[in-house]
């Protein structure tokens, strides 16, 4: 026992030596005594609510929390969600808070020390202090409702608690600010580019890495962006931020860190058969177990509602209220900016160049208390753009961290909007409370701290409005690091609120976004004069929902429930349009030009893409030779130059952005002749873009015949593609060594859930996303799905990812998962008094006591 307790399900673990036999009846035996009992009613007696508050569950254990006030309502949704999701509340606030060293030891440090350096534990801390007292009433009542249950529970913690030896804090109310923190970083992106930038920059000069960081298809490569770089020396610089790129995969396995998130439609009443508007949405975020959001039924006299949730925040994230609907994507918005400082040690101190003066750095010691280690010190550094990234985690972390001579050199300082006064709890509170579309147009321009495209809509009207605090830059775009020392790039304002873009009932009755380019000239909303972002996501998914919104009118909710499970990857369509007229020629010239097996199999391979209709159907031979194409092509493109048979940086990069915003991949497939990255450099030949891709249709062949087998009537894509439901733990198992790895992947066999058939591609709307070139396991999923049909009595369909409880003892654990595999969703009754009676049974209840 004390041995397993050296496992930590929640992040990592730190073991050398363990016992393996009998883990899983002894995990099954700390799960079950956590677990209450299912079915059976209990009564609690609380002094911290006003009156009686109850919580039921239907079937799938999706709860219905009733109160007679906002604030025991809050109670109840705080005693809920750790009852349910306990164990993911309290590593997501510790990560958040740049501690969860104290729980998972020194292995997460350096993600710790990335987050202390960002300072969102401090900004989140300075929001809590300006919200209203009435918001603050509600997350102590929230905060009690959480701490009732560990009180309660605190001889039956969950697993991951019991095995890390770890007792949870008491919730504190400002901890929902944190979880707002890791949601925003979740769906933060552009940092990624630029931090990429830097290392392409540095192995191939400024104009060639431009042509791995496109901005958008049919648009000119940035380098006039690329260009400020031109005259700096990097090389210094990268080595420190290979650490960095370390550091960016495991925040990547634990919270997405810069996933592309997710789609939403709204359809006007006159494209519907029943004359009212519908409402979809699907968030795209980490396949995880537990599921990154959960169900949740709430009803008082000031908030009521069904919708998705995100455990530790009191507030519907995304669904229905009785008036209105709303759901939301990533805009890809570009908030932050990297500036090169050039520092200078002057007399033992830390100073950097600003506008011809060196002016002083501002240092902040920062102390992590390390489990199973001593405690360490680090300073960070900040300049007027922001902290100094590179500095903290400049080498890996020791026991002692003294501030180092810096020399002349280059520090990276981010500016964030973040730091920007904003209301988004308030104004999210609001949302979900908005009984008018006046009201929901209001609450929306209060948010500040996340960049969200909303579609919302009541029975009449439908809309959209972007949210988010934007830089106003005196020059450049952003897109790429910007120098420092001069000022020139320096911001000038904050752009936000009712500045932001927003459409009302437009005339083609239709609004979209699917974390496409939704502004600017020739774009689906037309010019803005301020910018977004330069980091968008590929347009296909949203170019198929529109073709879907104009073809299957007049729309019900079963339409778009149908348009949500849909697979088509028109990328195909566009490739197949591509290889006509001279360019087929020439590809057939390339082919030739093959040895007479690769001719062969290069024929074969094309024939089957040149009839494809790209339905990436789990069951399809065409789809496996389709996504085996992709991956073969990719490292076809840029194995040779990004090192990946080194597991390069340099290709890990391009990974990394790869699967987050429109690629470099998909840029040259489409076009791009002329780049130089079409060159194999291990050969002696100059090679040409149709000889890349006839080497790459030659090469699939091959590759589905040594993993699929040598029959291709049984080729298919989901015997390569997967979805595997796996713990943050599990997640881990990349890091760690190959012992500690093997023990991890004990609970890994107890926790986790799959692997099953998956199918689709990241341009499908029913999205797949995966490490193209890399592997087929998907780690990109519609997270949720949620259809509102006003015309209905029971207008909501909503189903998750995932399982209502990470509690693997519990039925609620892994149920749901065949519906979302099936895309059936499930309709949640909401208004009808003897429906709700009917499908949720009573499990437990507070009574209030003096």
């Amino acid at each position: 026992m004390n041995a397993l307790k050296q496992f930590a399900a929640a992040s990592l673990l730190a073991v050398s030596t363990v016992s393996l036999t009998g883990c899983d009846s002894l995990f099954s035996y700390i799960a079950q005594k956590n677990l209450d009992v299912i079915g059976d009613k209990q009564t609690l007696s609380t002094n911290k609510i006003a009156a009686d508050v109850s919580i039921s569950r239907d079937e799938f254990g999706v709860p219905l929390i009733e109160a007679e006030s906002l604030n025991d309502l809050a109670f109840g949704m705080g005693y809920m969600m750790a009852q349910d999701r306990l164990a993911q509340m309290v590593p997501m606030n510790l990560l958040a808070q740049g501690r969860l060293s104290e729980m998972s030891g020194d292995l997460v440090l350096d993600m710790d020390i990335y987050m202390r350096t960002l300072n969102l534990k401090s900004i989140m801390s300075e929001k809590y202090k300006a919200v209203s007292p009435e918001m603050k009433r509600h997350l102590e009542s929230f905060s009690n409702g959480v701490n009732h249950y560990i009180e309660q529970h605190k001889d039956a913690l969950p697993l991951e608690f019991v095995l890390n030896d770890y007792q949870p804090e008491p919730w504190q109310a400002v901890n929902t600010m944190y979880m707002f923190a890791v949601l925003n970083l979740g769906v933060g992106f552009n940092l990624h580019e630029e931090l990429a930038f830097l290392r392409f920059a540095e192995e191939f000069g400024w104009e060639k890495a431009a042509y791995l960081v496109p901005t958008y298809p049919d648009e000119e490569l940035d380098f006039a962006e690329a260009a400020k770089l031109k005259d700096i020396d990097l090389s210094s610089l990268n080595k420190e931020l290979e650490i960095f790129a370390n550091t960016q995969e495991k925040l990547r396995a634990l919270s997405g860190n810069g996933i592309a998130a997710s789609n939403n439609w709204g359809i006007h009443k006159s494209k519907t058969k029943n004359n009212a508007t519908i409402i979809a949405n699907d968030t795209h975020l980490l396949l995880t177990q537990p599921a990154t959001w959960m169900l949740m039924h709430i009803k008082s006299p000031e908030y009521s509602g069904v919708g998705i949730a995100l455990s530790g925040v009191p507030a519907l994230v995304a669904g229905y209220n009785g008036h209105i609907a709303w759901g939301e994507t990533m805009v890809m918005a570009d908030s932050q900016d990297l500036f090169l400082e050039q520092l200078k040690d002057i007399e033992g101190k830390t100073h950097y160049l600003f506008e011809d003066k060196w002016l002083p750095v501002e240092e902040r010691q920062e102390v992590f208390k390390v489990k199973g280690s001593d405690d360490v010190t680090i300073t960070v550094k900040s300049t007027h753009h922001g902290p100094i990234v590179n500095d903290a985690l400049a080498a890996k972390p020791k026991h002692v961290m003294m501030p180092r001579k810096a020399g002349t050199r280059y520090g990276l300082a981010l500016s964030s909007t973040a730091v920007s006064p904003d209301e988004t709890v308030k104004s999210f509170f609001a949302l979900g409370k908005s009984k008018t579309m006046e009201e929901a147009k209001a609450a929306i321009e209060g948010v500040g701290f996340i960049h969200l495209n909303i579609i919302y809509g009541d029975k009449d009207n439908v809309a959209w409005q972007v949210t988010g605090l934007y830089p106003d830059r005196k020059k450049g775009t952003g897109h790429f690091p910007s120098v420092g020392w001069t000022g020139e790039y320096d911001w000038q304002g904050i752009i936000g609120g009712s500045q932001l873009p927003i459409i009302t009932n437009p005339e083609n009755g239709f609004v979209s976004t699917g974390n496409h380019k939704t502004v600017g000239e020739g774009t689906q909303y037309g010019a803005y004069e301020n910018t977004l972002t330069n980091s968008w996501y590929y347009p296909e998914r949203n170019e198929r929902i529109q073709q879907m919104l104009k073809e299957k009118q007049p729309h019900t909710a079963q339409t778009v429930i149908d348009m949500q499970a849909d697979r088509i990857d028109i990328l195909l369509a566009k490739v197949q349009e591509n290889w006509q007229g001279e360019f087929k020629q020439q590809l057939q010239a390339a082919i030739d030009s093959l040895s007479s097996k690769q001719k062969n199999t290069a024929t074969k391979t094309l024939a089957r893409l040149l009839e494809f209709n790209g339905d990436m159907q789990p069951s399809s031979g065409d789809a496996a030779v389709w996504g085996v194409f992709e991956a073969n092509l990719i490292r076809a493109i840029f194995a040779d130059e990004l090192k990946r048979d080194e597991n390069s940086v340099l290709w890990q990069s391009l990974m990394d952005i790869n699967g987050r915003a429109y690629s470099a991949y998909q840029d040259h497939l489409l076009g791009r002749e002329n780049s130089p990255f079409w060159d194999d450099v291990r050969s002696e030949k100059k090679e040409t873009k149709p000889l890349i891709i006839a080497n790459a249709l030659a090469s699939t062949w091959a590759e589905l015949e040594a993993t699929l087998g040598k029959d291709e009537s049984k080729w298919q894509w989901g015997s390569l593609l997967n979805y595997h439901w796996q713990n943050d733990a599990t997640k881990m198992i990349p890091f760690l060594d190959p012992v500690k790895g093997y023990v991890v992947g004990k609970l890994g066999e107890y926790t986790d859930i799959g692997p099953f058939p998956a199918g689709g591609t990241r341009n499908t709307v029913n999205v797949a996303g995966h490490d193209t070139g890399d592997a087929y396991d998907v780690w990109n999923v519609p997270a949720m799905r949620l259809v509102v049909d006003f015309a209905l009595e029971e207008p909501v369909y909503l189903t998750i990812a995932g399982g209502q409880s990470a509690n693997p003892e519990s039925p609620y654990y892994e149920k749901g998962i065949e519906t979302w595999i099936k895309a059936e969703n499930r309709n949640l009754v909401y208004n009808s008094k003897a429906k709700v009676k009917e499908a949720f049974k009573l499990e437990t209840s507070f009574k209030k006591t003096q």
